[in-house]
């Protein structure tokens, strides 16, 4: 599981109103903070999925709004609020990527499983993975290390070496560009030149551009230029799969079970390791649907099952939600997929299935116990948190 305080960037909103009026004990200095505050967690509301540093303060005769945030409607609301109500104001907040500096403001990432640092450095943790052919927007750079958002709106840093940056024009034609996506567990790519040299490994859910083909293989070109040659028993046109591929109860079961016996890794979403909702999240995005990153988030989405203590109203599909509650409120900290009977499957240690019924062998005890409860995701409408692919703008 992805635990729910993980800090890739601190929501840092700071205010220096005092000079404003009289007194720092004004009642209208609180009032500034609350409001501010409010509409930046409406937009911002869970700092995983959102830059906002935002800081106010006093020039003069004027109020400045300074800082950086990633959503330009944030900047917009906040602008409107205070012109509204102060006289002298004075906008520098910066959109995210700062195109004075960033002048190639997306990328796609180059490697198979590319890992993403809560900060700049190789001994950060690792917060979350992106997969080969995922189109991210470039935020920051700093020292080798870009600041990057996924098209799930997880931000953290990758290394230099793992994207290829690119220009608006360079991602809308890359958007446009013939694809594949590699649908097999594993793979490798072999050189054009020499067939039993390997290029790169692929991994479920990698997608890479054709520039050629033949009976047997596909001639795919990376993000970064190189090129290779690729099996076309186990990928399918991009086109063609964003399509068709709709989450479907036997397709969920299929794809799940296909990761049987894959080692846990604590911000896994990937074929090389998996934490808990990176099983789920990777699980949806083969059958084309992209759920939010971490446990906490994907509890936000969906439709709330009333399940009670039994298993009777749950569909094949459903995520199941464990963990604690404090002060009366769920506090999720581990995610599974319904695939009937009582059964569940999910990332923990290994991907594995138990049961939460007691008569059964793969009984989970602990799980049982802990159990929060169920979020419907097949017949929800794409929405944020559980888009389907072919609605997300960054991938057509």
């Amino acid at each position: 599981m992805k635990n729910p305080s993980v800090v890739i960037l601190f929501l840092c909103i700071t205010f220096s109103l005092s000079g404003i009026f009289t007194s720092c004990n004004h009642p209208a200095v609180t009032y500034f903070e609350k409001e501010i505050d409010s509409i930046s967690r409406k937009y911002v509301p869970d700092k995983r999925e959102g830059i906002c540093e935002v800081e106010v303060k006093k020039k003069g005769s004027n109020i400045v709004l300074k800082g950086f945030t990633s959503l330009p409607a944030l900047k917009e609301a906040l602008v409107k609020f205070l012109k509204e109500k102060v006289n002298g104001f004075i906008d520098s907040l910066i959109i995210l990527p700062d195109t004075s500096i960033i002048k190639e403001p997306w990328a796609i990432v180059d490697i198979s499983v590319c890992n993403i640092r809560s900060t700049p450095g190789h001994d950060a943790e690792m917060v979350s993975q992106a997969l080969m052919g995922t189109p991210v927007k470039v935020l920051r750079y700093n020292g080798g290390w870009y600041l990057i958002q996924t098209p799930d709106s997880y931000v953290g840093y990758v290394d230099d070496d793992a994207i290829t940056t690119m220009n608006t024009d360079s991602f809308e034609k890359w958007k446009s560009s013939s694809r594949i996506i590699w649908l097999a567990k594993t793979g490798d790519i072999y050189s054009v030149k020499n067939n039993n040299r390997i290029v790169s490994d692929i991994v479920a859910g990698n997608i890479l551009e054709i520039s050629g083909e033949n009976s047997k293989y596909y001639t795919v070109t990376f993000p970064d230029g190189r090129e290779g040659l690729l099996n076309k028993k186990n990928c399918e046109k991009f086109e063609k799969w964003v399509q068709k591929t709709r989450p479907e109860v036997n397709n969920l079961v299929a794809t799940a079970e296909e990761f049987m016996g894959t080692p846990y890794l604590w911000g896994g979403t990937s074929s090389k390791g998996m934490d808990c909702s990176g099983f789920t999240k990777t699980v949806y995005f083969l059958n084309g649907l992209i759920l939010a990153r971490d446990v906490s988030l994907q509890f936000m989405h969906g439709m709330k099952i009333e399940s009670g203590k039994t298993t009777d109203s749950l569909k094949i599909g459903d995520l199941l939600f464990f963990g604690s509650k404090r002060d009366g409120k769920p506090r999720p900290t581990h995610v599974g997929m319904y695939i009937g009977d009582t059964r569940f499957i999910h990332s923990s240690g290994m991907v594995k299935i138990n049961s939460l019924d007691s008569t059964k062998t793969d009984f989970s005890r602990f799980r049982r116990d802990s159990f929060l409860g169920v979020r419907r995701i097949i017949g929800e409408p794409s929405s944020r948190g559980i888009l389907l692919v072919k609605d997300h703008s960054w991938y057509k």
